[in-house]
């Protein structure tokens, strides 16, 4: 048997007298809240439940925070089998805050890190429950012995399979009272503009506008370092560093502690974001060697290599975001637009032809996709992408005529740029409170049109 929470939904009333136990108990190292009250229809529907969630960590099994942290942040205590964070670990690089789904980790901008529930490691050596638990007077919050498993079709929950160390006992009514009220049209949808205050993404385009930046280096970077490879131009060693290195500090730029940049690539065996940190220093690395020693083509092509690799590993980095669609691949796949800016550099037209119309598919199919789920649509960066990033450039295409073809490459780095700001734009990171407004929308009889 394994020890961990158990929250029964029946029983709590949203009192947040475990929010206050869990601060005072860890006042000192408590920055911002740990454990959360979410609450499933918030204003009341009167044809749906109402009902809470008190989350915190839950020190899953096979945690996702520890597996994405590329700074080893994260250890389990082998004996109680929490998953405790180290401050002094922590390079602030927020990903593990996108890879939780159960919002557990906590970046405090102040200090620059994260900071996560312990389970109040302190009394469970001491064989007492967290005071969380301790303090719930309703019964609802308890920590005991539980048996792990799913969570499958349960209102508010992500159901992750990271074997979450925590049994949550259902509603016995799932449905509104029996007295509850009709609505006519007008006033759904006005209960639905109230409820619908979404919560903050974690990542949004004014947080993440230097990745925007450091995901479109890679690919250009990397068509530069086959081309010269290849044989069909020289690179100048000193500008492909100067932006190369640009790259590197606006990834730096993105940490809370920038001084421990080094930690980054300490967990290459399971964190995504430690392989593209670390393939992108070798890519880098002998790039160099290769610029300033072009007789080593071996080096050349190897460099090259790395530097899909790394293309492949920035769009892994994602796979802990919501999918926008039902498809696993974006159309500003980092790893897409490295072989187009490679093929139009290297004079293949015919193949840049066929990645460019398949991004094209792509990235019609997400907003075909968008108007069919209701999904917010951008008009203006619709028309940009597709008439700079396509339109314009089949409209100038002369492959004889160098200096259209540099026109053609600019335009299409343009729509390549406006379509890496919209994949930002529409990145969402899987929370308790989404969830629990995606289930209560998906439960009203109708939405507005």
């Amino acid at each position: 048997m394994n020890k961990g929470f158990v929250f029964d939904q029946n029983k709590c009333v949203g009192c947040h007298a475990c929010v206050v136990a869990c601060q005072i108990e860890n006042g000192g190292d408590q920055h911002i809240p740990w454990r959360e009250i979410s609450t499933f229809n918030s204003y009341h529907h009167p044809k749906l439940p109402s009902f809470h969630y008190s989350l915190a960590c839950n020190h899953c099994e096979h945690a996702s925070c520890m597996e994405s942290c590329p700074a080893l942040a994260y250890t389990i205590d082998d004996d109680l089998n929490t998953i405790i964070h180290h401050p002094d670990r922590c390079i602030g690089c927020k990903y593990c805050t996108w890879a939780c789904p159960y919002d557990a980790p906590k970046y405090v901008e102040s200090n620059g890190i994260v900071e996560k529930c312990t389970a109040c490691l302190h009394r469970l050596e001491k064989n007492l429950k967290p005071a969380c638990a301790h303090l719930c007077p309703t019964g609802a919050l308890d920590f005991k012995d539980i048996e792990i498993k799913n969570h499958k079709r349960l209102s508010g929950y992500t159901e992750a399979n990271l074997g979450a160390r925590i049994d949550i006992i259902r509603l016995r009514k799932q449905r509104a009272p029996i007295s509850a009220l009709q609505l006519d049209k007008s006033e759904e949808v006005q209960f639905i503009q109230l409820e619908k205050n979404k919560p903050g993404d974690k990542i949004n385009i004014k947080k993440e506008w230097v990745l925007v930046f450091f995901t479109l280096i890679i690919p250009f970077l990397t068509a530069l370092a086959t081309g010269g490879a290849l044989g069909f131009f020289q690179v100048d060693p000193y500008v492909f560093l100067s932006v190369g290195v640009l790259g590197s500090l606006l990834s730096i730029f993105h940490l809370g502690k920038k001084a421990r940049v080094w930690r980054a690539v300490l967990n290459v065996r399971s964190s995504w974001l430690s392989r593209e940190v670390l393939s992108y220093g070798l890519f880098l690395g002998l790039s160099a060697i290769f610029l300033f020693f072009p007789e080593y083509s071996i080096i050349g092509f190897t460099a090259a290599f790395f530097g899909f690799i790394c293309s492949y590993f920035a769009d892994k980095v994602y796979q802990v975001v919501e999918k926008t669609t039902v498809l696993n691949i974006h159309s500003s796949s980092v790893f897409l637009t490295a072989i187009l800016f490679t093929t139009l550099l290297t004079n293949n037209y015919y193949f840049a032809l066929f990645i460019m119309g398949f991004k094209a598919l792509l990235y019609l199919y997400r907003k075909i996709y968008f108007v069919i789920h209701n999904r917010k649509l951008r008009p203006g960066f619709i028309f940009f992408r597709i008439s700079l990033g396509l339109v314009l450039p089949l409209i100038f295409w002369d492959h004889s005529k160098i200096g259209v073809h540099s026109l053609i490459f600019c335009l299409i780095v343009a729509g390549e740029v406006i379509d890496r700001i919209e994949f930002y734009m529409e990145c969402s990171v899987i929370t308790p409170k989404g969830q629990l407004l995606k289930d209560m929308l998906k439960g009203l009889p109708y939405l507005p049109k």
